[in-house]
């Protein structure tokens, strides 16, 4: 007990100048709204969706939250790329995209508190995968009985046609721009010019890595080769990453004859099931005869991207002004409003637990019910111990297991 109350009063929110927020925190924020011109009303299950990618178009940041029967304009809040970037909104109803946003800049230094997206309407596909066709990325989904396309800002409705081996798919009127999926790879034509061939691209990073228990395993992509570890280390095997594939569910495939398995990587929640710690995508292993499943990605993925809002508190729903946030950052820091000032704060995130250290905040004084969810919020990042992804809400427990905190995008 002394050392809990230890650590807790190491971990209490002191009191600190604005400025060292600011220069303890480092990064941006881009702040902004989404709205289309339209007067559709939005169901209270839409989802906003918002990304920003670096200036290299690699993905930086991703926020998703329920609209719950709020209409446009809808605010957003994410980690800005350090050297400019794009961003890009849209909204989901059932899981498709039905509203979307050309690609807005942000720049590449200053603050960027006022970007306003317009959405357009946009067509559903019942699925969509990646393409990396040599310097180009095409988008590839699944429209009914059609093939749509997305590649340099245009899209492409595409037909099936009759083809010698794999499946082809052609624009009506245009036989020059077509989609030719062979397995893993695919041939891309727009309008007569034939794009390097397309290879699939669903993984979720170049580095991936994932694992599982009874016996124990580890999958492990990094510079372009594929590391596979049997029965707690005793059997250790290596190859060149092949082109990955994908499954009849859509999941990704990397079938290798020089690993002797084929490794199938879904994206969803996925729970270590010795510690509970929760990972973006649920990954099994087909070798020898056995099946073997895990989890894989970084557990830190799920709590990057948007603005986490406070909801309820040691299990009891708040509401009202000034309600607690968090925004976590790559590089181990967190920062938001804790009710009536402005917070910031070190994490640590391990296989096993998360725990928040060397917090700072802001000096205002508010209204005494304010302070003291202020200080209910602070205490309940100071116990943390553990986080969860539940019902799309971010829950932090206590070494106990009881719930300390529940915030939604």
């Amino acid at each position: 007990m002394k050392g809990d109350a230890m650590r807790l009063a190491r971990l209490a929110f002191a009191f600190a100048a604005f400025a060292a927020l600011q220069a303890g925190a480092g990064e941006r924020v881009v702040r902004g709204e989404a709205a289309y011109p339209a007067r559709i009303a939005l169901p209270d299950s839409a989802m906003l969706v918002v990304e920003t990618r670096d200036a290299a178009g690699a993905l930086f940041s991703e926020m998703r939250e329920r609209t719950g029967g709020r209409q446009v304009p809808l605010p957003f809040a994410l980690a800005a790329p350090p050297d400019g970037g794009t961003l890009r909104a849209a909204i989901q109803l059932d899981g498709e995209t039905r509203w979307l946003s050309p690609p807005a800049a942000i720049p590449p230094s200053g603050p960027v508190d006022a970007l306003r997206v317009t959405l357009d309407p946009f067509s559903p596909m019942a699925f969509a995968s990646r393409m990396r066709c040599g310097a180009e990325e095409v988008l590839v989904g699944v429209d009914g009985g059609a093939v749509v396309i997305e590649a340099r800002g245009d899209r492409y409705r595409l037909a099936p046609v009759p083809a010698a081996s794999g499946a082809k798919y052609e624009m009506a009127g245009d036989s020059e721009t077509f989609f030719w999926s062979k397995g893993g790879s695919a041939l891309v034509s727009l309008a007569g010019e034939t794009l390097p061939e397309c290879a699939l691209a669903p993984l979720p990073a170049p580095d991936f890595r994932a694992g599982g228990n009874e016996p124990g395993w580890d999958f492990a992509i990094r510079g372009g080769v594929a590391a596979l570890t049997l029965d707690y280390g005793a059997e250790r095997r290596a190859a060149p990453l092949p082109p990955p594939g994908i499954g009849p569910d859509g999941e990704t495939v990397i079938a290798s004859d020089a690993l002797g398995a084929a490794i199938r990587i879904a994206e969803g929640l996925c729970r270590d099931d010795a510690t509970g710690m929760p990972h973006p995508f649920a990954v099994s292993v087909e070798t020898d005869g056995r099946r073997l499943a895990g989890c894989g990605g970084r557990p830190l993925d799920l709590l990057l991207g948007g603005e986490w809002t406070v909801a309820a508190l040691g299990g009891a729903p708040v509401s009202g002004e000034g309600l607690p946030t968090l925004l976590f950052f790559e590089e181990g820091r967190v920062a938001g409003l804790a009710g009536c000032n402005r917070y910031f704060a070190s994490f640590e995130l391990t296989g096993e637990r998360l725990s928040f250290a060397d917090a700072g905040m802001t000096m205002m004084a508010c209204a005494e019910d304010l302070m003291a969810r202020e200080r209910a919020f602070a205490a309940a990042l100071g116990a943390a111990a553990s986080f969860d992804i539940a019902e799309d809400a971010l829950v932090l427990r206590g070494a106990d297991g009881a719930e300390l905190l529940r915030a939604r995008r």
